[in-house]
């Protein structure tokens, strides 16, 4: 059984259930929302970082992320399309900018963009890739106010209801945002992936883009699933991979340190999004069910 809540599975069936899932070479799920499942481990990538989609497909991957501002739609339709697979088997998320935005960041992506097209660009995100309808549409960030937020996210709810989309949600909320957002439209978001990691879950520096356990803890009581962008600690100003805690915990369950931090961010419960080209990697970042940190251990990291 990999559909249902990963945190409920990990309670109520324990560990030895965890290794059954990764011994079947099948990638836990998670329900976000009615009739959909996702995968606990995804793959994202960048134009200026892009990822190996095909082989994570390969490798036993099935979640693969993109989104309008990144220009990996179509390397991501090439993957799909020379898998093999059928296109239910693979699971796909893909965002949209919200417009004016509401924080001035380098390069928004938001030239020519404003809520009144916002379907549009549901459209070109499809074609780019060659599909007929995504499994998650997010809203890449809040706009500039409440109000264009709310009009660039009813544009999702109609893409929910033509079936272009099985799913929406958003992508670097904090709470409060989530909770007007949430009080506004008609359909709570599925998702919201922001940057969480070991050492860069509280820093009040970013919390307006949601990376704080505050945040996520407002999700899971809310019954929106957090998911974690640069997982391995990239954002946190910090070598998690070569701290010494984490190499500790890695040496005691005889896994990378990567796979430490993963599972970390996997057991809060939380899903998340990884990056890498080299199919080793891949592979260690799938295989994170066959151990579990104690709480003493999620404790230490916690700490870092």
């Amino acid at each position: 059984h990999t559909g249902g809540d990963l945190g409920r599975i990990m309670r109520v069936l324990g560990l030895s259930a965890l290794v059954a899932i990764a011994a079947a070479d099948i990638t836990p799920t998670v329900t976000i929302a009615p009739g959909v499942t996702m995968p606990v481990v995804n793959l994202g990538g960048v134009a200026t970082r892009p990822s190996n989609y095909s082989a994570f497909l390969e490798v036993g991957g099935v979640g693969l992320d993109t989104a309008y501002t990144y220009t990996t739609q179509p390397a991501v339709g090439e993957a799909i399309k020379n898998s093999g697979l059928p296109r239910d088997k693979i699971f796909v998320t893909t965002k949209i900018p919200c417009c004016p935005i509401f924080h001035p960041w380098t390069n928004p992506g938001c030239d020519g963009v404003s809520p009144s097209n916002a379907s549009q660009l549901i459209e070109d995100n499809l074609k780019q890739m060659g599909l007929d309808y995504v499994d998650l549409l997010l809203l890449h960030w809040e706009c500039d106010t409440l109000e264009n937020t709310v009009l660039t996210y009813q544009a999702m709810e109609a893409s929910l209801a033509a079936g272009t989309t099985r799913a929406i949600g958003v992508s670097n909320f904090n709470a409060s945002m989530l909770d007007k957002l949430i009080g506004s439209v008609k359909t709570k978001p599925a998702v919201n992936q922001c940057g969480y990691s070991i050492a860069a879950h509280n820093n009040a520096s970013f919390g307006f883009l949601g990376r704080t356990d505050a945040t996520r803890e407002y999700c899971t009581k809310n019954g929106v699933w957090y998911q974690a962008y640069s997982p391995l600690g990239g954002l946190s100003g910090v070598d998690v991979l070569g701290d010494p805690v984490v190499q500790k915990i890695a040496t005691a369950h005889s896994v990378s340190t990567a796979q430490v931090a993963l599972r970390w961010v996997a057991q809060q419960p939380a899903l998340f999004v990884t990056a890498a080209e080299n199919p080793d990697y891949m592979k260690e970042d799938l295989d994170i069910f066959g151990f579990e940190l104690s709480e003493e251990e999620m404790v230490a990291l916690s700490q870092i």
